[in-house]
């Protein structure tokens, strides 16, 4: 779905475990402890599934909606089919490691590499974009600062690492516990200004923690948003390896 989701590869995981310590006693941990942390409960399920709908507003308007099953392999890997509407139906994304995504195109029956530069830009009309795909681990890519604590949220800086190239200068987190997840994502690019926020939304209880159903991205620049609602959730079906090959992307 990343170029759907994205982080979404973090939203089964990143629920019902403490992240940031609640006694003083344990107040030197730091901003890389919470960060590694998150990581390693995001392949708390190493095979996820589900199917999802991707709503596109525009102008405030609902412009389209588009369904989608997606697969994934210990975040590494992830694997996305379109079925519908009729002109993406067909379409198909694979996410092989960080540096390769492919896309498939039934119109024209070709699969094609996603270049570096176009992984900024937004997909299929949405506020999603490829780049969102290969950041579902942050530790490899961020360095953290964990900044303090207001009310019930926990708020953590993530800047790029020396030598990482990514389009955002840095990125806001909020830990609430209320839910013990990731709530809020904030985006500044490369100028330091706030350009996207992502929401994650009706938290419900899976297995024994509670994860969001529901993932908003808003563009602050245009004001348009997409909506990405989750549904038929299973983390228990083991997924052969080789779905992950440009050879399924052939396969009808």
């Amino acid at each position: 779905m990343k170029p759907i989701s994205f982080l979404l590869a973090t939203i089964l995981a990143t629920s019902g475990v403490m992240l940031v310590p609640s006694q003083p006693a344990e107040a030197a941990v730091t901003g890389a402890d919470v960060l590694a942390k998150l990581d390693t409960l995001a392949v708390r399920f190493p095979d996820q599934t589900y199917k999802a709908t991707m709503e596109i507003y525009k102008g405030g308007n609902l412009r389209t909606t588009m369904v989608f099953g997606m697969w994934m392999k210990n975040l590494e890997k992830q694997f996305i089919h379109f079925t519908a509407p009729g002109d993406v139906a067909g379409m198909k994304i694979l996410m092989e490691d960080r540096e390769t995504i492919y896309m498939y195109s039934p119109e024209f029956q070709k699969v094609r590499r996603i270049a570096a530069h176009m992984q900024n830009q937004g997909f299929l009309g949405s506020e999603f974009t490829p780049e969102d795909m290969v950041m579902a681990k942050l530790s490899p890519s961020f360095d953290a600062e964990l900044v303090g604590k207001e009310g019930s949220e926990t708020k953590l800086v993530l800047k790029p690492k020396t030598g990482v190239s990514l389009s955002y200068s840095k990125l806001e987190i909020f830990i609430d516990s209320t839910v013990n997840g990731v709530t809020r994502i904030h985006y500044f690019d490369s100028t330091g200004t706030h350009v996207r926020t992502q929401t994650r939304e009706e938290w419900r209880p899976f297995e024994d923690i509670k994860i969001p159903t529901q993932v908003r991205m808003k563009n602050l620049k245009t004001g348009d948003e997409t909506v990405i609602k989750l549904s038929e959730i299973d983390v228990k079906t083991p997924i052969a390896d080789d779905l992950y090959s440009r050879r399924t992307l052939m396969r009808g």
